[in-house]
């Protein structure tokens, strides 16, 4: 047993510094906490009436493999955002975070709403699998979009609620659309036929780079905003 007249380090006493958190600003969260929530709110979620969101969650819940593979790869993605000791660089992990789970999810999300079928569909899983099985190919596409949406919802929550920020809300959503309409884009243009003097696919692959452009600039601006919410405003549940 530890001699509980042991005194404690420098390294342990500026560690318990940090958490008090002495500038008077929002508190750090913890992992467990982030989690905590996370399940709370996908659970919540679940039981709401009938919504994209809802089936998505539903779906993680009924059954136990697949929830437990959303809470481990979860987990992960909260553990790196309750790793800085400030609130403010959680809160900007998060939005992170949240980027990346945009980006996983859009292949499916592309597949399901352009219904892309035939050699089409093989190409496109073969260009952004390489040589695994199409079949496996497309589970794992599923279960990316499964536990990337749902994975989602729950950033967005604690972005608005436990790690308050700016870009979460309508302008969060924005940048969904502009990525959607960045990678429907792409995928258009990787699937169109050899360009001809009757076409338009040339002019298709041209505005690519400007739609990663302005992809690239509203990521920027968003995460270059304040963390705070602008003054009186109240955070969503």
């Amino acid at each position: 047993m530890a001699d509980s007249n042991t005194r404690p380090s420098v390294a342990d006493t500026f560690t318990r510094l940090l958490r008090l958190n002495l500038t008077g600003g929002p508190r750090v969260v913890s992992r467990e906490q982030l989690m905590e929530e996370s399940e709370a709110h996908i659970a919540r979620v679940a039981r709401r009436a009938s919504s994209i969101e809802q089936q998505i969650a539903a779906q993680i819940l009924a059954n136990p493999h697949d929830y437990r593979r959303w809470e481990v790869e979860h987990e992960r993605l909260m553990t790196a955002v309750a790793r800085p000791n400030r609130s403010a660089v959680q809160a900007r992990a998060l939005l992170s975070t949240a980027f990346s789970l945009v980006h996983r999810k859009a292949l499916f999300e592309y597949l399901r709403g352009h219904a892309v079928r035939g050699t089409g569909r093989r190409e496109l899983i073969a260009h952004f699998h390489g040589k695994r099985s199409y079949s496996l190919a497309i589970v794992a596409e599923h279960g990316n979009y499964l536990r990337g949406s749902a994975s989602l919802i729950c950033a967005e929550h604690v972005g608005t609620t436990m790690l308050a920020h700016q870009a979460f809300g309508a302008s969060f959503r924005r940048y969904e659309q502009l990525y959607a309409e960045y990678f429907r884009s792409y995928c258009d243009s990787y699937l169109a036929p050899p360009a001809t003097a009757e076409d338009d696919s040339d002019s298709m692959r041209s505005l690519l780079p400007h739609l990663k452009r302005d992809v690239l600039d509203v990521r920027a601006r968003l995460l270059a905003l304040p963390v705070a919410p602008p003054a009186g405003a109240k955070p969503r549940r």
